[in-house]
């Protein structure tokens, strides 16, 4: 049966509604006023102790499900306030789809539908409803995971955040004309070994990023797509690691920066 994460957070429009309580990180739902005036739901998790750095994450191709909340309960519990986007709320299937053979060709083509720019115009609306948020300084990070990391590298070429980061990211090299306009630090991290982002893909986004020298591209040999995801194949716990704390290295000195 399949997971439906916006039971428990129901929000009236404008708030964020008291959700569930997991250690000292709260879990609610934020919603979220677009530019063309209509609303949608990140998931939203923050321990509240004192403003902090917003981090937003953008999920791969099945959207917010538990891996991706997980994520920001740990977010939560390093000094972030946490949001987990819906990229595929304006859909027809705007449903979180399982991470199984069955589904995932479901979300493939639900990918596929995605209108690029609006989709980057509701990451500004994120943007700014994460940075409004009282448990926010004002600096604002985005984290793209899979599908997700070509977001967080138009995030740091056409809005205002602060940092940006990248695990297995796809299809940023066909986004590539925005590079000149990256103005964020960013960490990218790809595994030698994912067939999603081949050598030669990893080659031009290097090159294309030469302009920056706060921009950091990653490679882990023999790694390959999922590195970062516990339980799904893929995974590398050692990678996983040492490519979370090189991102929270460049995350952590926005909780100095008011």
């Amino acid at each position: 049966m399949r997971e439906e994460w916006r039971t428990p957070y129901a929000a009236r429009e404008g708030e964020v509604a008291g959700g569930s309580q997991r250690g000292d990180v709260t879990a609610a739902e934020l919603t979220i006023e677009t530019g063309d005036g209509k609303t949608f739901a990140a998931y939203f998790a923050s321990t509240g102790a004192t403003p902090a750095p917003g981090i937003i994450v953008l999920p791969p191709i099945f959207g917010v499900d538990r891996q991706m909340r997980d994520l920001a309960d740990r977010c939560a519990q390093r000094g972030y306030a946490a949001a987990v986007m819906n990229q595929f709320w304006r859909d027809p299937q705007p449903q979180t789809y399982e991470r199984t053979p069955a589904e995932r060709p479901l979300a493939l083509e639900r990918a596929a539908r995605v209108d690029v720019d609006q989709l980057v115009d509701d990451v500004r609306a994120t943007i700014a409803a994460l940075r409004a948020r009282p448990e926010c300084n004002g600096k604002i990070g985005v984290m793209g995971y899979c599908f997700g990391g070509r977001y967080a590298f138009l995030a740091a070429a056409r809005l205002d955040v602060d940092v940006a980061t990248t695990f297995h990211g796809t299809q940023i090299g066909i986004s590539l004309a925005d590079a000149p306009t990256v103005a964020a630090p960013m960490s990218l991290h790809f595994g030698g070994a994912d067939p999603l982002t081949p050598p030669d893909e990893i080659d031009a986004i290097r090159t294309a990023l030469h302009h920056r020298s706060d921009a950091e591209i990653v490679v882990y040999p023999g790694a390959g797509h999922n590195f970062s995801q516990p339980g799904w194949p893929g995974y590398d716990s050692a990678v996983a690691t040492a490519s979370e704390e090189r991102a929270f290295a460049l995350f952590d000195p926005l909780k100095d920066r008011l």
